[in-house]
């Protein structure tokens, strides 16, 4: 079935929504149908005049026309800018290693403890600091030196940072879009124990980002021990997905009472942003996230991007693209590989007019032009 379809002010994720759903030889209405969403809801997103940056709705969308959520999002996006193409090479370097963990004649060498250390801090600040590029470059030499963790490792020190090594690997694996590949990365992410909350956590996110909130909360259940700290918050959001209200409110409680600093104080205040907005409590996203004052720079860009949608919402176009301009500032890879982010900047451009040549330059930026 074929169709001329004006792409003229078309979001990016209502253009694939179209297109998708043509592919499938669908109406308006048996999509609306398949999906459980108002036809009138389809309509403005096809439209242009409406976008996606609720989770559950994105889920809807792709269950309705049998997808994997990427297909919608666009993920993983072709490389614009060199940070960008310097990024995509670590998927070159994540399934040689894969592949070699495969290998019958692969062996475990002795690790340096004191080298891989260093390598896995760096990686983590670099995530934290929301500098994708250079987290990056360190994964060839990250994971050359790491091997796959294995039962009875010798140095129980080199095992553990064998194996969080792996998780943040996968964590900047799932920002691109590669999530087979991201989910084969956390397996090798074993056996542990201390890293196991870190792997858990990182394990809901992934599967949330798939469109599996159902099987996120069902992986924990089935973990049969007290729900850590790392996992409480993604948790939060998978039942928040679900409209799962009184759960998503109980875990949020939780971790704010097991918060031991300013740090974690903020990530559950920006958990509770998160929630708000699948909620479509946008006054509370404000609010909240107005109380996540101590955050690294990659999730501070993360939760500017969530306010500045949130503004959109209520008519704020000028300060919406002012939290978009302050994202991109803060984490600039970061930002642009969020895909709210990129349904925002052609939002803007054409609700926000005053803004409209720096929101030019930011689509250029994202690739969007």
């Amino acid at each position: 079935m074929t169709q001329e379809i004006d792409v003229a002010g078309l979001t990016p994720g209502g253009r694939r929504l179209c297109e998708w759903r043509i592919r499938r030889g669908l109406t308006v209405a048996s999509m609306a149908t398949r999906s459980g969403l108002p036809e009138q809801l389809i309509g403005e997103l096809e439209a242009g005049r409406d976008w996606v940056d609720q989770r559950r709705i994105l889920s809807a969308l792709a269950s309705g026309l049998r997808l994997d959520p990427a297909e919608l999002t666009g993920q993983p996006y072709m490389p614009s800018g060199s940070d960008h193409s310097a990024v995509h090479s670590l998927v070159w370097h994540a399934r040689r290693h894969l592949a070699r963990a495969l290998s019958v004649d692969s062996a475990l060498g002795e690790a340096d403890p004191e080298r891989l250390a260093v390598l896995v801090d760096g990686l983590q600040a670099s995530d934290d600091a929301g500098d994708l590029a250079t987290a990056a470059l360190t994964v060839p030499r990250l994971l050359e030196l790491a091997g796959s963790p294995q039962a009875g490792d010798a140095h129980h020190g080199a095992a553990t940072l064998r194996a969080t090594a792996h998780v943040y690997v996968g964590r900047l694996l799932r920002r691109l879009g590669y999530w087979d590949l991201a989910w084969s990365m956390l397996r090798q992410a074993g056996p542990p124990a201390e890293v196991r909350p870190v792997v858990l956590g990182e394990e809901v996110r992934l599967l949330l980002d798939m469109g599996q909130a159902e099987l996120a909360i069902s992986r924990v259940a089935r973990g049969e021990i007290d729900v850590p700290a790392e996992v409480l918050l993604p948790l939060a959001v998978a039942h928040a997905t679900l409209g799962q209200e009184e759960e998503s409110d109980r875990l949020l409680a939780s971790a704010h009472e097991k918060a031991i600093d300013a740090h974690q104080q903020s990530q559950a205040a920006a958990a509770g942003a998160f929630v708000a907005a699948e909620r479509g409590g946008y006054d509370s996203v404000l609010e909240r996230a107005a109380s996540a004052v101590c955050l690294p720079a990659g999730d501070r860009s993360a939760l500017l991007v969530l306010t500045s949608s949130a503004r959109a919402r209520l008519g704020l176009y000028g300060a919406a693209s002012e939290d978009l301009v302050a994202a991109e500032t803060i984490a600039p890879l970061h930002t642009r590989l969020d895909p709210l982010a990129r349904e925002l900047v052609s939002v803007l451009l054409v609700r926000a007019r005053v803004h409209a040549e720096v929101l030019g330059a930011m689509a250029v930026r994202f690739g969007l032009r």
